[in-house]
């Protein structure tokens, strides 16, 4: 009988909670994690280096290179590595690192190595010396988000965007790895229909949703069932992550702005990366709340009516499927992770505008008992566990 194929991944960071390393271990699957840092027992869950770990794979065979990426750090630090500068300075760093440790593996067993876009490169190029098929996690949705991003922020000057588009050699290190990879793994659609205008075999491409396990208290909760918006209860609304030009925080503003005459109110919670005009910044109806830890948002989540992500363009947007496992119904743009389910567990803009935002708030202001629908279904659009996460990696075999 033949004998399935082992899994080595390589990762750079704590990206996705190690999901890909954490499914394939659970499934038995997992010969190696190579990762850049590993945190030692006595600092589990102490500051960031604390951060890299899991206890999913507290039985895995990890190599990691955390001295060197301590030492590293503050050479890069020192020289005045900046932005893309340092990030691109330390995805070679790994992977002159990560495709080392592949060389000298003495893995006889047929393998997939897994690897991160921008960092694989190098890892890819020793997997196929070794006759290893080849699995790039791609975490965006590549050139053409950053074109979507660049025509947007040029439309947006009042906002001052201060989004940064990576130079012209990032993305040709990238077309190298996507020459180099046999399955590309995006996280929507959104990507995939990206990722393949910039070129790429679209045969190669694989869509897998990312995972998400909800709290026991969040599949326990259940949401208040609201008869009427008024002045003294408004509908609020919410918005998680970076507030940018892209994530289509103007068309937010600018809607509440159409919406005077209307009882609503928006919770922005999370990093400004734009410069907010001055007639926003004290709002009546907005709220900056600014970072805060996740508890703080998770509590955000259960005592909001609707989350809006009308993003003009994201590989997926982890906050829908959050604010879905509280019930949280959404608000959201067609140009993402295929989370919201059109009429049933919230509204899909087909254009993001401040009018068509506007015009779905003010519908869900005026109709009550569907955002009440909406919230009833919401929960059940969770459907991409760590489990069928690993089932989509595992797939790849097969094909």
């Amino acid at each position: 009988m033949k004998a399935a194929p082992v899994w080595i991944c390589c990762q750079l960071g704590a990206r996705e909670h190690y999901a890909a390393p954490r499914a394939l271990h659970r499934a038995g699957r997992l010969a190696r994690l190579v990762t850049d840092a590993w945190s030692p027992a006595p600092l589990r869950g102490i500051g960031r280096l604390g951060q890299r770990y899991h206890p999913d794979l507290a039985t895995a065979d990890v190599t990691s290179f955390t001295t060197s990426l301590l030492g590293s750090e503050v050479w890069w630090r020192i020289s005045g590595y900046r932005g893309w500068d340092h990030f691109m300075t330390r995805n070679r760093w790994f992977q002159s690192r990560a495709a080392s440790s592949l060389r000298r593996m003495r893995e006889q067993r047929p393998a997939l190595v897994f690897a991160h876009s921008y960092a694989a490169r190098e890892i890819f190029t020793a997997a196929k010396r070794r006759g290893w098929t080849t699995v790039l996690g791609q975490i965006d949705p590549g050139p053409e988000h950053y074109a979507i991003q660049e025509r947007i922020n040029g439309l947006r000057s009042e906002y001052k965007p201060s989004a940064v588009s990576p130079p012209a050699q990032y993305f040709e290190s990238w077309r190298d790895e996507c020459a180099l990879a046999d399955y590309i793994v995006v996280n929507s659609r959104w990507s995939q229909e990206l990722v393949g205008r910039a070129g790429v075999q679209q045969s190669k491409i694989r869509v897998i949703a990312l995972p998400y396990e909800a709290s026991g208290t969040a599949t326990s909760f259940t949401r208040e069932q609201v008869l009427a918006y008024s002045a003294t209860r408004p509908l609020r609304a919410l918005f998680v992550g970076t507030a940018s030009v892209t994530k289509g925080v103007p068309e937010i503003l600018e809607a509440v702005e159409r919406l005077a005459d209307a009882p609503i109110e928006v919770h922005f919670v999370g990093h400004l990366a734009i410069e907010i005009p001055q007639r926003f910044r004290a709002h009546p109806k907005v709220r900056w709340v600014g970072p805060v830890d996740r508890d703080a948002v998770m509590n955000f989540y259960r005592t909001s009516d609707v989350l809006l992500f009308p993003s003009h363009s994201d590989g997926f947007g982890m906050a829908q499927v959050e604010a879905m496992a509280w019930s949280l119904p959404i608000v959201a743009s067609r140009h993402c992770g295929d989370v919201v389910r059109d009429g049933e567990t919230g509204i899909v803009l087909d254009r993001v505008s401040s009018d068509t935002l506007a015009a779905a708030l003010r519908r869900l202001i005026a109709e009550p008992g569907r955002l009440a629908a909406f919230t009833t279904r919401a929960r059940h659009g969770v459907s991409t566990t760590l489990a069928s996460f690993g089932e989509g990696l595992l797939a790849l075999e097969r094909t």
